[in-house]
């Protein structure tokens, strides 16, 4: 994990460059950060929602749910895109004392932007359209924002080393995140899965970082935002630990191959 070093204090200024750099030239500079991934979901809501008609199960709009789903999606999956690549873009590190977590952290907190956007979404459609789904309702979507910010740092610290070490590593992880990104209730609500396709999906702890994401629209009760809480911060709590045991024991050796 990231240790209470000068480093850490310099994490905010890296994560302000790194977005200043990404859309540097660009005529529309920072915007693209929302037109991006609004893009890629109004591709989605065409195919789903319009053609093949999904919008018409979705337990609220369905511009809602694909921002709801997808931007915290495009978070975690440019978050370990981006960490899978980390020390190969940055060869510089073997002759330095950077920490890799620093790097990691950095690309973390850089792409959370994209969950934000989804965040605003569901929170504006709720107080536009008067929903009362209580203080856990409102409480709920930060703490899977949190929550999903400590994962995908663990989830990172997994892959960055493991990339120059194997590589089959970035074919591999892009298959398995477009696997997921159809495993998971982004484009689809949860309804329209039944018998052992919704026990899957249940077990899938994006399902229920989503159901967190999308309480003000979709209220949970007690037993379902505890049982949601659970089964995050279990999940979340386990990819740091694995992280940093995998970074302690592989970095040296990824470091050596750069």
């Amino acid at each position: 994990m990231l240790r209470p070093t000068p480093w850490l204090r310099s994490l905010g200024p890296l994560v302000s460059a790194d977005l200043h750099r990404r859309y540097a030239g660009s005529a529309l500079g920072g915007l693209w950060a929302i037109l991006g991934p609004a893009l890629e979901a109004a591709a989605y809501f065409v195919i789903f929602g319009w053609i093949l008609g999904t919008a018409r199960a979705a337990p609220m709009p369905y511009a809602v749910l694909i921002a709801s789903g997808l931007f915290p999606w495009i978070w975690l999956r440019e978050s370990l895109e981006g960490s899978a690549s980390v020390l190969a873009d940055n060869r510089w590190i073997r002759r330095s004392r950077v920490p890799s977590e620093l790097l990691v952290a950095r690309l973390t907190l850089a792409a959370s932007f994209r969950a934000l956007v989804g965040l605003a979404v569901v929170i504006g459609f709720a107080l536009i359209s008067a929903r009362r789904p209580g203080l856990l309702g409102w409480i709920a979507p930060l703490a899977a924002l949190v929550l999903q910010a400590v994962g995908t740092y663990g989830l990172g610290l997994l892959v960055a080393p493991l990339a120059p070490l194997l590589p089959d590593a970035r074919p591999t992880l892009a298959s398995l995140l477009t696997l997921l990104t159809f495993a998971s209730p982004i484009v689809y609500p949860e309804s329209l899965a039944s018998g052992a396709a919704r026990t899957l999906l249940l077990a899938n702890p994006f399902t229920h970082l989503l159901r967190l994401y999308r309480s003000p629209v979709e209220p949970l009760g007690a037993s379902a935002t505890l049982l949601s809480v659970s089964v995050t911060l279990a999940t979340a709590l386990g990819a740091v630990a694995l992280g940093g045991a995998v970074r302690r024991r592989l970095w040296w050796k990824a470091r050596d191959v750069l």
